[in-house]
């Protein structure tokens, strides 16, 4: 069986995006192709999330050490340049890209756990942005009663995808810090938008 682990991170490939092509594999990187078109960067990326968020990468290995740390230990060994705006991109996850692939990555390896945790995140955005939206009864009045179940389901939601998170993280305890750091990420930046408030 074909481990597609090993081969992406052995592969000496320089056109990066067509080897992704040919094995199949390019919609689960496909988000990083705008914001990194240049060859050996967004080869540098794939790597970076292959080895940060992978259940067989031997960098998460480390421990006693935290993301922080384990991250600029990838970033390097992913051959990424020396370079500030690009290390806070990829390795302190501010690219939406970057996090969007690194979800596609996760699901790609079949975690039901992870799956169901960005299904209920989905859902749970569809309940909030319902909630703050003018939903009115037949007779031209705003449905408070909707709207409160909206905000009833979004936090039912948000507990769902924290037991699907832990138990997640209980299976692959080395993946602990790499997707809490994602997580982390994704939490502050809904926190900055208004639908975040209804809960």
């Amino acid at each position: 069986m074909i481990d597609p682990y090993s081969n992406l991170i052995k592969s000496d490939e320089y056109d990066f995006e067509d080897y992704l092509k040919r094995i199949h594999l390019i919609k689960i990187f496909e988000p990083l192709l705008e914001e990194f078109a240049d060859k050996p960067i967004f080869k540098g990326v794939v790597k970076f999330i292959l080895y940060g968020f992978s259940v067989n990468s031997d960098m998460l290995l480390t421990q006693g050490y935290t993301w922080v740390n384990i991250c600029k230990q990838v970033y390097k060994e992913a051959g990424l340049p020396d370079d500030d705006v690009l290390f806070n991109k990829v390795a302190n996850l501010e690219s939406d890209s970057v996090r969007e692939a690194i979800e596609n990555w996760i699901r790609f390896q079949n975690d039901e756990n992870f799956c169901n945790y960005l299904h209920f995140r989905d859902l749970r955005r569809e309940f909030l942005a319902l909630s703050l939206s003018p939903m009115k009864k037949n007779t031209g009045e705003i449905d408070i009663e909707a709207k409160m179940k909206s905000v009833v389901y979004a936090k039912d939601l948000l507990k769902m995808m924290e037991d699907a998170k832990e138990t997640f993280i209980q299976n692959h305890p080395k993946l602990r810090g790499s997707v809490d750091s994602v997580l982390r990420v994704n939490k502050e930046k809904n926190a900055r938008s208004v639908g975040s408030y209804a809960v």
